[in-house]
């Protein structure tokens, strides 16, 4: 009894050591994905304020580490785009959606490259495909309201923002695309129906504000809409701002709505 006590001592050791190695590569790879992750929060961070060429290389580290790092693979094609390296953007974005197949993210990416380089059938596309991957997104949506209106289809457009507004009623860049897209297809009150709720709350983003400046002045309201204005921009942006409404109202008043001249990206 006294040797098989020996042996079982003797034993344990060798046991708990055949079992190290596993340990240690998950105990490695836990820490690997742990440094890779406060990268791309280190990298993110660098983005936000401007700084691309940091965030570059943070990512270009982590895919060094981990060659299919979803987030850091987006952020390449994110930094590009900072830089307005739009071809390079969609490059990097293209890449992610062949290594991810099922992730409607790079596709929702390559759209936002698309309309910048005014790629808008190609744009169609992209959020066609995100939306079929992900119905219950309202960015897929939102991404095909852009280039409808962007090609002067406001009504279709207008059904696709509403269609996001049943999935998400407070979505306040829907609201506001929609806002614009009624104003510019000859229905600026309504437009101002829809924004003037979002556009006054304290943390309504900029271009809300701005298109129900636009909205008022459609409608035919320059002083609302210069009263907005006026706590934006500059006197002389405000004045022009101001003309722009004039002519495009005009313009609308003769052969009907014309083209987007700007609007909130998904």
């Amino acid at each position: 009894m006294k040797t098989l006590t020996v042996l079982v001592l003797l034993l344990s050791p060798l046991l708990l050591g055949a079992c190290a190695p596993g340990l240690d590569k998950e105990r490695t790879t836990a820490a690997s994905a742990s440094m890779n992750e406060s990268t791309i929060k280190l990298a993110r961070g660098n983005l936000g304020s401007g700084d691309a060429d940091t965030a570059i290389d943070l990512f270009n580290q982590v895919l060094k580490r981990d060659p299919g790092n979803f987030d850091a693979r987006m952020g390449l094609g994110d930094a590009a785009l900072l830089q307005g390296q739009t071809e390079t953007a969609h490059q990097y974005y293209v890449v992610a959606a062949q290594q991810f197949p099922n992730a409607p993210e790079p596709l929702l990416s390559m759209g936002r490259a698309d309309i910048i380089l005014r790629h808008l059938d190609v744009a169609e596309r992209d959020y066609g495909k995100a939306r079929m991957m992900a119905p219950k997104d309202t960015r897929p949506l939102q991404g095909l309201g852009v280039v409808l209106d962007l090609q002067g289809r406001h009504l279709e457009a207008q059904n696709y923002y509403h269609e996001a507004l049943t999935l998400r009623p407070d979505d306040v860049s829907v609201r506001s695309n929609l806002g614009l897209s009624l104003a510019l297809s000859g229905n600026p009150r309504e437009a101002v129906n829809v924004l003037l709720d979002i556009a006054t709350a304290s943390n309504a983003p900029p271009q809300t504000r701005q298109n129900l400046a636009l909205a008022y002045g459609l409608a035919g309201n320059a002083e609302a809409a210069e009263s907005i204005l006026s706590n934006e921009l500059e006197r002389t942006a405000v004045e022009n701002d101001l003309k722009y409404y004039r002519l495009l109202r005009q313009r609308m008043a003769l052969a009907g709505a014309g083209p987007v001249p700007g609007g909130t990206q998904p």
